[in-house]
């Protein structure tokens, strides 16, 4: 079972990126894109919980969507260098279900209070016909606090865990878990319908110099490194994977699909050349983390031995 088969062409939205690629225009990160006003970079950055909310929606977890549009833009920005200030939301449901946009709602303010991020405005729309079910996306407005560095040849990488998925993959998921099954023991609503870690408290730690780059493990899976390491490769080892991830595997997931769609336990991988200290920081942010590889000269990633990019 590959992603293709549940529905996502990752090369067919290659070329869609192909084609919006040309109309955009700014500074370009590895994440986001930004304009200069006055003194400061601000970037505008999108983002959505996908096919997660069906499960949500069916585990009576709706909330959650709300706390993962943001949480899944506060990561992309992070790893420029930029702090989340401001949200504003688009919600579609089909009739029925108002009520679960306003839960929606609810999440996203427990979210923007942890993140300190105002909710400036957004748009919800009642859409039969075309929507079946929930769709929520998120845009931030952010303001630059920090600028990544270039890795080296030898840096080290550190990976901060995800609670599980987050929220890619679930086109996937759904096609090989049932959600009143078990994983490991643990009900696949409570192993993979996790809230999104947000690593927003990162940040200053570009700015102590223990953080060069970031890559925050989303759609694409391993392959998002390649935006932090430009040109550079990694070999990284996880160790030991959550039951979670394994049992992925055991459904004949194959291991280069799996690493090029799942974060796998890795929400946020961090290139430093100070892997001690940035993993003590880390733990005392309250963050578990560990170093998981190393920047290599070749330009490809492998990760548990397997070429992902």
């Amino acid at each position: 079972m590959r992603y293709k088969d549940a529905g996502v062409d990752l090369d067919k939205q290659k070329t869609i990126h192909a084609v919006a690629r040309r109309l955009l225009s700014g500074g370009e990160g590895a994440y986001v894109r930004w304009i200069e006003i006055g003194s400061h970079d601000l970037a505008l950055h999108v983002d959505g919980v996908g096919t997660k909310t069906v499960w949500l929606l069916q585990a009576g977890k709706i909330e959650v969507a709300g706390w993962d549009c943001l949480a899944v833009n506060i990561n992309d920005v992070v790893c420029d260098g930029f702090k989340a200030v401001a949200v504003v939301d688009y919600i579609a449901v089909s009739p029925g279900l108002e009520d679960a946009a306003a839960r929606v709602l609810n999440g996203l303010e427990r979210a923007s209070a942890e993140a300190d991020v105002v909710i400036l405005g957004g748009e919800t729309a009642i859409m039969p016909d075309v929507v079946n079910g929930i769709d929520v996306v998120c845009t931030v407005l952010a303001v630059r606090e920090a600028t990544p560095r270039p890795p080296s040849i030898g840096d080290y990488v550190v990976g901060v865990e995800s609670s599980g998925p987050h929220a890619n993959g679930y086109s996937l998921l759904r096609r090989l878990f049932r959600l009143d099954e078990e994983i490991c023991g643990v009900p696949v609503a409570e192993s993979l319908l996790q809230p999104v870690v947000m690593y927003h408290k990162i940040l200053p730690l570009f700015q102590e110099g223990l953080i060069k780059a970031a890559a925050h493990i989303t759609g694409g899976g391993f392959t998002k490194l390649k935006r932090a390491l430009g040109n550079l490769g990694a070999e990284l080892e996880l160790g030991q994977l959550p039951c979670w991830a394994r049992a992925i595997l055991k459904k004949g997931v194959p291991k280069d699909e799996a690493y090029r769609v799942f974060n796998m336990s890795i929400g946020i991988a961090l290139v430093t050349d100070k892997p001690a200290d940035l993993v003590r920081r880390l733990e005392d942010l309250g963050y578990s983390a560990r170093v998981i590889g190393r920047v290599k000269p070749e330009g490809s990633i492998a990760v548990d031995g397997v070429r992902v990019s």
